[in-house]
């Protein structure tokens, strides 16, 4: 099958390879583990991983972590060579018994490495949901990590309530634009920071208050100004970096500094920030046992259907490319060219998967 895969360590242009290998089975999964690094052998006490199926690929999602895993800093260690791709959309082709239910339809999922989902055939784990009705393909192949993420970072890390004012970087981006209707919804009054005026207009047609553009001046002073130097409540914060440490002095007391990526990189953090009774709030998806990332999931995904189904979230993926356009398209996403979410058509299977 082809897949993008990655073999050594660099910018995805540089070290993004189109390969033609044999596609996973069930066999190749059997007695596996699966952790933060991806799959491998189960840890000693623990039984193998059974909460996957195998696709037959559609559409998969570009994101920033096809980026840093490439160039060896993204914060787990990912072992060469792997398939890259976070999520997409497929048709289920094989399951172990407690997914047979989901044979032969088509799954919004995640996809963890080495078999990611830029790729004819995939593995989807975990996260693993039939598309809402009223997605396109291409839609749905962005919605799962975003939209989920930011409900766990708006609604219970974050704990946003209506009326306090939330201020959201990197908000043209897949996650923040996600965080942005969501801190909406919650009824916050959202500030998005943005690089570029067709950004400043994405962010404002997602239903941000205010957006302040970061190419134009200090993001830090235009976020004071837009406050009439009241300060935010809230700092999400998928970007990190020097910005988002000095966003942090916007902050009011109680104030709460929500960090849920790392566009801009990881930096060391301030230790006396706790004199001015603000809190650091971490937020992911992972770390969580088991069991309670199942409730999570579920409840997330009961709480998300309706704001689809009524328009009131929706996806933004903005653009679709071509699967031999990925490594020119990432190199769009690093130079921060892209909004949104952008999908990547998945070629028609031109070999059957290994028989087990």
């Amino acid at each position: 099958m082809r897949a993008w895969r990655v073999h050594g360590t660099g910018e995805p242009e540089a070290v993004f390879v189109e390969d033609d290998v044999a596609a996973p089975t069930l066999a190749d999964l059997e007695g596996q583990g699966m952790g933060l690094a991806g799959w491998g052998p189960p840890a000693p006490g623990s039984a193998p991983f059974t909460d996957f199926v195998l696709l037959r690929m559609a559409v998969a999602a570009l994101s920033l972590p096809d980026v840093t895993m490439a160039r060896g800093s993204y914060p787990v260690p990912v072992a060469r060579p792997y398939t890259s791709g976070q999520e997409g959309v497929g048709v289920v082709t094989a399951a172990p018994p407690s997914h047979a239910h989901l044979l032969g339809r088509k799954v919004a999922a995640v996809c963890i490495q080495p078999y990611g989902s830029l790729a004819e055939v995939a593995v989807g784990v975990s996260m693993i949901f039939p598309v809402p009705d009223g997605l396109t393909d291409e839609q749905a192949a962005g919605f799962v990590i975003p939209a989920h993420t930011a409900y766990h970072v708006v609604q219970r890390r974050g704990r946003v309530e209506a009326g306090e004012t939330v201020v959201v970087l990197g908000a043209a981006g897949g996650l923040g634009a996600a965080i942005v209707q969501l801190a909406v919804l919650a009824g916050a009054h959202v500030v998005a920071v943005v690089g570029g005026p067709d950004k400043v207009e994405f962010a404002l047609g997602l239903g941000a208050a205010a957006a302040v553009d970061h190419l134009a001046g200090d993001a830090v002073e235009g976020v004071r100004a837009v406050t009439r130097d009241r300060g935010v409540d809230v700092v999400i914060d998928p970007v990190q970096g020097d910005l988002g440490a000095r966003m942090r002095d916007l902050l009011v007391p109680d104030g709460r500094h929500v960090l849920c990526g790392h566009a801009g990189g990881l930096v060391p953090h301030d230790p006396h920030f706790y004199v001015r009774n603000h809190t650091l709030v971490g937020a992911t998806l992972g770390g969580y046992p088991r069991p309670e990332m199942q409730r999570i999931h579920a409840e997330t995904a009961a709480a998300l259907d309706p704001l689809v189904a009524d328009g009131r979230f929706r996806p933004t993926v903005t653009r679709t490319i071509e699967f031999d356009d990925v490594p020119a398209a990432l190199a769009d996403l690093v130079a921060r060219r892209t909004i949104g979410r952008v999908a990547v058509r998945i070629p028609q299977a031109s070999t059957s998967p290994r028989p087990r």
